[in-house]
């Protein structure tokens, strides 16, 4: 079933939606808990590349500028091309380095798998959104653009590959720093469709006695509703 939300695509992605304001208008936000809510079959962070949780950012970085050197990362999703909006990083580059792009692993055809992947990078081409190589011919072929002067041959703003692939879906949403790139950073956010992302990692208690003092409410995984509930989960087969 095709979800036409921000708040249902980041469920799918299993991450926290967390409404922020006091009225139903506000924009959302939500939780990356990392690694937990990345992808491992599209996770793309070589040897040379490295994030961890800063804050409520993710610091990202490679050492060099070898094919080894890529942070790549993405959060599952079941969105709609059509209902993305304009996807974004806050990104802080503390190196004057190189800076990630956003990525968008689509389903083009509606099919339900995955024919290429739209990379963003504003700082570069503006809001033009290129597709990788190894994307589908079909793609390519269909793209708006076959001019140079982009990420790759095919290319277009994401207003122009709505219109190329009405029925394109967006089963994938991230980053990506190189590959060959040097970069060091934080990326404070990222927004899509509407929403916006900050990262974090999950606090897993490992006794009952750090559920005690109000520590039960500290717990992300599982989340408990009181301090009894968190002993409870604690007990022995038999003490239940």
């Amino acid at each position: 079933m095709r979800r036409s939300t921000a708040v249902a695509g980041a469920l799918a992605a299993g991450v926290t939606i967390l409404f922020s304001g006091a009225t139903a208008q506000a924009a959302p936000t939500a939780t990356v808990y990392v690694p937990d809510d990345f992808v491992p079959a599209l996770s793309d962070t070589r040897s040379a590349g490295d994030y961890e949780v800063q804050g409520t950012g993710l610091h990202i970085s490679t050492t060099g500028t070898t094919s080894n050197d890529k942070v790549a990362e993405y959060v599952a999703t079941d969105t709609p091309l059509t209902a993305v909006g304009e996807p974004s990083l806050d990104y802080a580059n503390t190196s004057g380095g190189g800076v990630p792009g956003f990525q968008l692993v689509v389903d083009f055809d509606g099919n339900g798998s995955p024919d290429g992947i739209l990379v963003g990078e504003p700082g570069v081409y503006g809001n033009d959104w290129w597709v990788n190589n190894a994307a589908a011919k079909f793609v390519k072929d269909g793209a708006p653009s076959h001019t140079g002067g982009s990420g790759s041959a095919n290319h277009g703003t994401l207003t122009q590959w709505r219109s190329a692939f009405p029925e394109a879906d967006v089963l994938a949403f991230g980053f990506s720093l190189g590959s060959g790139v040097k970069g060091d950073g934080v990326i404070r956010s990222m927004t899509f469709a509407g929403t916006t992302y900050t990262f974090a990692e999950h606090v897993r208690l490992q006794s009952k006695q750090q559920c005690k003092g109000g520590g039960w409410a500290t717990s992300t995984d599982p989340v408990f509703r009181n301090q009894g509930e968190c002993v409870s989960s604690f007990a022995k087969p038999a003490e239940r």
